[in-house]
C-alpha cells in the first residue's frame, strides 16, 4: 500500500521536531524555578519584616508596663531578650517561647528567622534610645536574602547608622 504525502504528514512529529520541543519545555522550566527560588527569597524577607514589626510593638507594650526601659540583652550570644518571669526574677525568653512577664504575654510566640542559621538569626539588643539613659532603646537586628531590597539600608539609616555606612543586606528595627 502506498501513502500519499497528506497520510505521511499526518502520522506524527519527527525526532528533531520532538528534540526541539523538549529543549524548549527545558529552558522554560530553568527560568521558572530560578523565579521561584527568589520568590522564596522575597517570602522569607517579608516574613523577617513582618517578625519585627509585631516584636517592636511587644516590647514597647513591655516598656509601657515596666517603666525601667527596655528588657536587657542576654541569653547565649547576648542577644536575646531578657524579659520573662517575674520583675523580681527576670529570665532569658527562649526564641520560639512566649513573651511574658508578672503574667502578662506581650507574644506568644518568639520568632525564629526563618532559615535560623549563619547571619540569618535574629537578635536583640538594650540600647541608649538617645536620651542618654541605658535601656531607653532597642534594636533588632537580621539580614535579609534579597541583595536588592532598598528596606535594608534604609532601616540601618533609621537606627543611626550613617549613609554610605551601611551593611549590606542587614535589617535592623529599633526604637
Amino acid at each position: 500500500m502506498r501513502f500519499n504525502d497528506k497520510n505521511r504528514n499526518q502520522r506524527g512529529f519527527t525526532l528533531v521536531e520532538l528534540l526541539v520541543v523538549m529543549v524548549v519545555i527545558g529552558i522554560l522550566a530553568a527560568m521558572m524555578m530560578a523565579n521561584f527560588a527568589g520568590a522564596r527569597e522575597r517570602a522569607r524577607d517579608a516574613r523577617r519584616k513582618s517578625d519585627f514589626e509585631q516584636m517592636k510593638t511587644a516590647l514597647r507594650l513591655y516598656y509601657n508596663d515596666h517603666q525601667e526601659g527596655y528588657p536587657a540583652n542576654g541569653g547565649t550570644g547576648g542577644g536575646q531578650i531578657v524579659g520573662c518571669g517575674t520583675s523580681a526574677t527576670k529570665t532569658v525568653c527562649a526564641w520560639e517561647g512566649s513573651f511574658a512577664m508578672d503574667g502578662t504575654v506581650y507574644m506568644k510566640y518568639l520568632p525564629l528567622d526563618p532559615l535560623n542559621n549563619g547571619n540569618y538569626v535574629y537578635t536583640y539588643a538594650q540600647t541608649d534610645g538617645g536620651g542618654g539613659v541605658m535601656g531607653d532603646g532597642f534594636s533588632l537586628t537580621t539580614y535579609l536574602e534579597n541583595g536588592a531590597d532598598q528596606d535594608a539600608a534604609k532601616s540601618q539609616r533609621m537606627c543611626g547608622v550613617a549613609a554610605g555606612a551601611e551593611t549590606p543586606n542587614r535589617y535592623m528595627a529599633c526604637e
